[in-house]
């Protein structure tokens, strides 16, 4: 026969083994829900990375369109400088003023074209830096990612917290991004 204090003991001990068992399964519930939380920001947050790296190299084109244009323009207007010069000296005359107008155009033109070139350079480098920042926020997910992995196996709370704190570093960057940039 049994000692009721045994077995109210017993019963305690099922008790607390039943609620730590519950206690572990419920952050289990909260590392995996976490994780994947974080798993589609670091999506999203790739996702965006390649966007601009996109817009980056797009933009490049454009200012090395607008680069080659610009040399087409000096290439006819020092053509077109040289052939006024040449008659000068040859016959000792000047050109027709429609020559003249026309290297006038030209330089005119160079010049825009030249601030177009360099603002489509300055728009490229500005979305590569938001890239670098996008990258750098898919990385601190990932590391998230991973300590809440280990989180989970080990079943260690402490770990999970690494965890949140990587992915809100993480989140940190894609916030600045997309409301900073």
């Amino acid at each position: 026969m049994e000692n009721p204090a045994e077995e109210t003991v017993r019963d305690l001990q099922e008790g607390l083994s039943e609620r730590a068992s519950e206690a572990r399964e419920g952050l289990l519930t909260r590392i995996a829900l976490t994780t994947a939380l974080i798993a589609a920001l670091a999506a999203v947050t790739g996702y965006l990375a390649g966007e601009r790296a996109d817009e980056a190299l797009v933009d490049q084109i454009h200012a090395s369109d607008q680069w080659s244009y610009y040399q087409a323009k000096s290439i006819k207007g020092a053509v077109l400088s040289a052939k006024i010069e040449t008659l000068c000296a040859l016959n000792g005359t000047t050109s027709s003023q429609a020559d003249i107008d026309k290297v006038a155009r030209y330089e005119k033109e160079m010049a825009e074209i030249k601030v177009s070139a360099e603002e489509k350079q300055k728009a490229s480098s500005h979305r590569l830096a938001q890239r670098m920042t996008l990258a750098n926020g898919v990385t601190l997910f990932q590391i998230a990612i991973a300590i809440g992995a280990i989180s989970a196996i080990t079943r260690k709370k402490g770990l999970w917290v690494v965890s949140l704190v990587f992915g809100a570093a993480g989140l940190v960057q894609l916030i600045r991004e997309l409301f900073f940039s």
